[in-house]
Order: C-alpha cells, then sequence, then structure tokens
C-alpha cells in the first residue's frame, strides 16, 4: 500500500470560510478520488497555534494499492482539473509525502 499525504498552505490573507470551501472541494475530490483505494481524508487544522509560515490548513491522505495507481492518479483527468482548477488558484504552495502502510 502506498499511501500518499498532502499539505496545502492556503493564500494570504485567509480565513476560515476559505478554508472550509478549499477543503469542501478536495472532500468532493476524495470522495471518488481515482485509482485509490476507497475516500480520501481531508483535514482541517485548527490553528491552535495561531499564524506561522510553517503552518499548513489543509491535510490530504490517499491511498493506493501500488505505486502503480498512484502513478495513474497523478496523470488522471480528474487530478489534473483539481491541480488547475481549485489548487494552483487558492494555494500558496503544497508538500506532498508518499509513504508505505
Amino acid at each position: 500500500m502506498i499511501v500518499h499525504h498532502v499539505l496545502f498552505r492556503l493564500k494570504r490573507p485567509t480565513h476560515d470560510e476559505a478554508r472550509t470551501e478549499f477543503a469542501d472541494a478536495l472532500r468532493r475530490f476524495g470522495a471518488d478520488a481515482p485509482f485509490a483505494v476507497g475516500p480520501a481524508t481531508v483535514q482541517e487544522s485548527l490553528m491552535l497555534r495561531g499564524e506561522s509560515p510553517r503552518t499548513a490548513d489543509v491535510l490530504l491522505t490517499v491511498t493506493f494499492h501500488r505505486p502503480e495507481d498512484f502513478a495513474s492518479y497523478l496523470a488522471s483527468a480528474a487530478h489534473d482539473a483539481l491541480l488547475r482548477e481549485t489548487l494552483e488558484p487558492m494555494c500558496e504552495g503544497w508538500w506532498s509525502v508518499q509513504a508505505q502502510a
């Protein structure tokens, strides 16, 4: 199993409504993420430590059976649309890590 974790930082200034709107877009995408094992999980930061340049706003986690499935996910039309329509317009940046489960 391959687990794909992505931390997203929204463009600043941001507010709770923007974070929720972004997380909801990820949830819609993740409900049927291409080539994934089940739905993705999306978690919003509680922002307990306040604003920091090292703070991410949202975490996405998607699981795949094989590395080939992850590669197909990255190349999918749905992932490309997510990049163009949601991530690029709303995010300052994002960082991913893939790990074995």
